[in-house]
């Protein structure tokens, strides 16, 4: 076992010190869309539950939540925990609102954020959003990083801790890379809002672009049409209040983020070097015991991570240009 990777596993334990009554338990914003970063999250979360022995009353994604469904399994000991990430600020304002909604609904029940890093593109929407966050007097955040950590304590609440991505608490249960003397490497590389200069600069130096792939080009038609399939369902069982059909779709959808999950984890164990500017593939990596180097997104977020928590791995370290990039 790397001594590092179980320390931050480890360290999720704090989490679950905050629950008041784990046979009470309320679980949001699951993440019902194919970014297989937050369904690693996703996975790590389900595994969180299960190695504490915490039961989960409810589980709801954005698509199937109700505010008037969540008051009818909200009681005094209640506590509601809201799936981590790297959505929180105004990047996802549907997102947020809805931790915005649970804090002003449920104002005298534990709220716990699992890890997040934050980010919001000015302060007056971080003021506008803090001003609702802060009224409430039991909520407890988690950051991910120092930045988002000083301006959770700063503006959000007194109650905030850093801490590790929920994706560590699947180290242990995945498979290891085999060490061997290859080279051939995955250039992992963000495709999305989130991308900076750097995946460009990289991928101009390439001559075989057959090794540069994102999270959508490890996903299949059958994927996409399956995810539209369940957010359709999720919808439409919000319209009607059929709470056992988004019950069943949560079931479904679980099963199949975990195939989604495995299937990636065999690509990813075909290489012997990852390159990314993926957060969770520098994760996935580091959990599989791939090499990685990981270089950042738009705003910092993955150099935050790697200096606060994943520095000390050996086989891990952050991207620099090599002197014939420069």
């Amino acid at each position: 076992m790397n001594q590092v990777l179980l320390a931050l596993k480890q360290q999720l334990k704090q989490i679950e010190e905050k629950i008041i009554d784990k046979n009470d338990v309320l679980y949001f914003d699951y993440p019902l869309h194919q970014n297989v970063g937050d369904l690693l999250i996703y996975a790590g979360t389900e595994q969180f539950f299960k190695d504490y022995q915490i039961n989960i009353r409810l589980r709801r994604c954005l698509q199937a939540f109700n505010l008037e469904e969540v008051r009818k399994f909200v009681h005094p000991n209640t506590t509601i925990l809201c799936h981590g990430g790297g959505n929180f600020g105004d990047l996802y304002p549907s997102i947020q609102k809805m931790r915005e909604d649970l804090v002003q609904a449920f104002p005298n029940n534990r709220i716990i954020l699992l890890p997040q890093t934050a980010h919001f593109s000015n302060e007056a929407a971080m003021k506008k959003s803090a001003s609702i966050f802060s009224q409430h007097k039991d909520l407890h955040l988690f950051s991910r990083d120092t930045n988002t950590f000083e301006m959770m304590k700063a503006h959000f609440s007194p109650n905030v801790a850093l801490s590790p991505d929920m994706a560590h608490q699947l180290y242990g249960t995945l498979p290891q890379k085999e060490k061997t003397s290859g080279n051939n490497t995955l250039y992992f590389l963000r495709k999305d809002i989130e991308k900076s200069h750097i995946e460009s600069e990289i991928q101009a130096k390439l001559s075989d672009l057959n090794n540069v792939k994102d999270w959508d080009d490890l996903l299949l038609p059958s994927d996409m049409k399956f995810e539209l399939w369940c957010s359709r369902f999720s919808v439409l069982a919000n319209k009607f209040n059929l709470g056992f059909v988004k019950d069943k779709i949560n079931d479904m959808w679980y099963r199949h983020s975990m195939d989604v999950i495995t299937r990636c984890q065999n690509i990813f164990l075909n290489y012997d070097n990852i390159i990314t500017s993926r957060l969770h593939g520098h994760i996935f990596a580091c959990l599989l015991g791939i090499p990685n180097e990981v270089c950042d997104n738009s705003y910092g977020k993955n150099s935050g991570y790697y200096n606060q928590w994943t520095k000390d791995i050996s086989f891990a370290k952050l991207y620099e240009k090599k002197a014939s990039e420069r």
